[in-house]
């Protein structure tokens, strides 16, 4: 069987929000650790932050990644990195405790994802020998994902067994992003033979991207890019995310070489096809990186930005750009963060949204120790902190935001003296 998906239930939702969710779209009902199937790290509600309630669970290791979810309690799913599965519980009052302990639940630290159904109550979707261990299982519809195989292909599947499949040469580690047209995007033809900068686990990049219509069990190729030269795709996955302000979503990656480091690139899309190509400025010489996080109204007067950060593993600093004609144009910076750990998989360090409930949304990052989340906001003048909060030790999951009742913004991190460090909304 090429991929299953195994059921975990934990708890009976309300009559309520097991009715709200099955109305809801079907991405709206599974959860991931880049915070919604676009990979656009931006987490919905409105927070308080920074007058929070802060609670610590303690967790049976390390914690590698966490997915949360909200029915009247919130309750996270955390994947440590011995592969077990902790799912613990935190009410309102700030009163935890751990729902479900499943050892060996993943094959090493694999991302996860969360769904919500009225019928099975929540799950976490797994998948068998066959599936790359270091991505996941990417729903399409109630019934069907994509993933890779430990070959490299992106397989189409039941929990009967493959229904398609397209040879890609798919990085281990690719994770597929959806927009809202159901239209999915990721990287392809892995390379070790162009640049190499092995900051992400190992040294392979890609070299080229895909669109891919994924409808009536069939996968159908819309548009592909295929890099020149050395350049590679730098990263592990693309985000969709509406740039030009037109309704549609567009792509945003992040291009590199040995000569000119890492830049930004968006692809602006019209719904079927690429019609433009924009980047931004290299960071200047090989072996420097820039991370993107996120595109929303970051900007001063509600404009749309694209965030990210520049060189994480040296001294960081968060960056904004905003499209301008054929480039994306730098509109600010702000120093002294970091959203990567150097040698990690996990590029989720990160979450956008209006945190501190002005009506504005806010970039977290990590500062540098990673040991505190750290919220910029533009303004008029660049970009300033808006607020802080320390974890209590070093931040090793990557953050995990959930939209409690009533739109309310929590956020959670786990950190290496095996603790989920939870803030909740006052």
């Amino acid at each position: 069987m090429p991929v299953r998906i195994v059921i975990l239930t934990l708890l009976l939702l309300s009559a309520t929000l097991a009715s709200a969710q099955e109305e809801a779209p079907v991405l709206d009902r599974y959860f991931y650790t880049f915070h919604n199937p676009a990979g656009n790290h931006f987490a919905r509600g409105r927070g308080s932050f920074p007058d929070v309630r802060t609670v610590d669970v303690p967790l049976r290791g390390v914690p590698a990644w966490a997915v949360g979810y909200a029915m009247e309690t919130a309750v996270w799913h955390v994947v440590l990195e011995s592969g077990d599965l902790q799912v613990v519980e935190v009410a309102p009052d700030g009163a935890a405790r751990t729902l479900a302990y499943q050892p060996g639940w993943f094959e090493g630290a694999q991302p996860p994802i969360v769904g919500v159904s009225m019928v099975e109550g929540t799950y976490v979707l797994r998948s068998d020998a066959s599936v790359s261990p270091l991505s996941h299982p990417s729903p399409v519809n109630d019934f069907e994902v994509l993933y890779i195989n430990r070959a490299g292909d992106l397989v189409l599947g039941r929990e009967d067994g493959a229904l398609a499949s397209l040879p890609i040469d798919a990085q281990p580690d690719a994770r597929p992003v959806m927009n809202r047209l159901g239209q999915v995007a990721l990287y392809a033809n892995a390379t070790d033979q162009r640049y190499t900068h092995g900051i992400m686990g190992d040294a392979l990049e890609a070299a080229t991207l895909l669109v891919l219509d994924v409808r009536d069990s069939r996968i159908r190729l819309l548009a592909r890019v295929d890099l020149p030269g050395e350049d590679v795709y730098e990263g592990i996955a693309p985000f969709w995310a509406d740039i030009d302000g037109d309704g549609v979503e567009d792509l945003v990656t992040t291009v590199a070489n040995g000569a000119l480091g890492a830049r930004l690139r968006a692809y602006i899309w019209d719904g079927g096809a690429i019609v433009q190509a924009v980047d931004g400025p290299p960071v200047g010489q090989g072996k420097r990186w820039r991370h993107q996080l996120s595109a929303a109204p970051f900007g001063p007067a509600g404009q749309i930005e694209i965030a990210a950060t520049r060189t994480p593993h040296i001294v960081g600093a968060l960056e904004f750009y905003r499209l301008g004609g054929d480039a994306l144009e730098q509109t600010a910076t702000f120093p002294g963060v970091t959203t990567h750990t150097l040698g990690s998989r996990n590029l989720d360090q990160t979450a956008a949204g209006d945190f501190n409930g002005d009506g504005r949304p806010e970039v977290l990052a990590m500062d540098l120790e990673r040991r505190a989340v750290v919220a910029v906001q533009r303004d008029e003048s660049g970009a300033r902190e808006v607020w802080r909060l320390e974890a209590g030790a070093e931040i090793t999951s990557n953050f995990a935001p959930v939209e409690l009742l009533q739109d309310r913004l929590a956020l959670a991190v786990g950190t290496a003296d095996g603790r989920l460090r939870v803030w909740l909304p006052q």
